[in-house]
């Protein structure tokens, strides 16, 4: 009798590690299968459980994160920026079915949070019209989540003057109602990408390869197994939800791209080359790997980074 339960428990322990692994995989494979039935205009919502800070208080508000974005009611903002400079008041015309924004008054609802299990949801493109209290339109796209609208925590601080970024630092989302071009904090030398020693015909250079992409863009992904077959050190930086990251590259490497002076691409992708106490940047957009083969051959050459005059 023993000796069969030294055995059942021994058959317990190996097996439940791989129960759970199975258990794991079976998870991750459901969450594949969803994404893949969405439709064109779907997206996989997410309860947001990031920290928050408003007006130097930490909070908690109602929102889910839909590609790393928090995504809020406009109704919960407004409540939430009740009696600060920031405040406006949401309506609803039943006759247009517009909904109606109206800056400086204050939303009659006083904020509260509802505490929510972490789970996902199906995110709908909505096509809600919004306009301000003197019937303008106002563009917000957003996605419709259990019968609401969601629009984009940064999109809504645009059109309605508060502040929103985020501390990379301590990974939290900052809203501030009366600065409203407050800035995302970065950790010392987050975009500063380890040098490699690159062999060319003049001798070794000192070179970085800074990627600005996220995990969703294939290109993105084709860029960095280009550069892992190469034996390249490099990091990339999902930047969609920095404004002010976003500007700073459109701004500095943008100008000349006739083909993309819109807005900024992914992936967008930096290459440095640092000698003699002196720093010269190359910007590529999107991947093609003939166009990769070509860059090496001409940093092999020495013929590649050519500073501009």
């Amino acid at each position: 009798m023993k000796k069969f339960a030294v055995v059942l428990l021994a058959l317990l322990i190996f097996t439940s590690p791989i129960t759970a692994l199975a258990n794991s995989n079976e998870g991750k494979e459901e969450n594949k299968a969803k994404v893949s039935k969405l439709e064109s205009d779907e997206r996989m919502a997410k309860t947001s459980g990031e920290k928050v800070r408003f007006d130097g208080k930490d909070i908690k508000i109602n929102s889910y994160l839909i590609n790393r974005s928090n995504y809020v009611r406009i109704r919960d903002a407004a409540a939430l920026l009740k009696d600060t400079p920031a405040k406006f008041m949401v309506s609803y015309d039943n006759e247009s079915q517009k909904v109606i924004i109206t800056k400086g008054q204050n939303q009659k609802e006083d904020f509260t949070y509802v505490e929510k299990r972490e789970e996902e949801k199906i995110a709908k493109t909505n096509k809600q019209k919004i306009v301000d209290s003197q019937g303008k339109d106002i563009e917000l796209n957003g996605y419709f989540i259990d019968g609401y609208n969601y629009f984009r925590l940064r999109d809504l601080a645009k059109i309605l003057d508060f502040g929103v970024a985020y501390d990379f630092k301590t990974q939290t989302v900052l809203l501030d109602s009366k600065d409203a071009k407050i800035e995302d904090i970065y950790e010392e030398g987050y975009f500063t990408a380890p040098i490699n020693k690159i062999k060319t015909k003049a001798g070794e250079e000192d070179i970085r390869f800074l990627i600005y992409g996220f995990e969703e863009c294939p290109y993105c992904q084709k860029l960095k197994a280009y550069l892992d077959n190469k034996g390249i050190k490099y990091i990339a930086r999902d930047i969609r939800d920095s404004e002010g990251k976003k500007d700073e590259i459109f701004e500095k490497y943008y100008k000349d791209m006739t083909e993309y002076n819109d807005r900024v691409y992914y992936p967008t992708h930096i290459m440095t080359l640092e000698k003699d106490g002196k720093s010269i940047d190359k910007c590529v957009v999107g991947f093609e790997e003939k166009q990769y083969d070509e860059i090496f051959k001409q940093i092999e050459e020495n013929t590649y980074f050519v500073e501009n005059k």
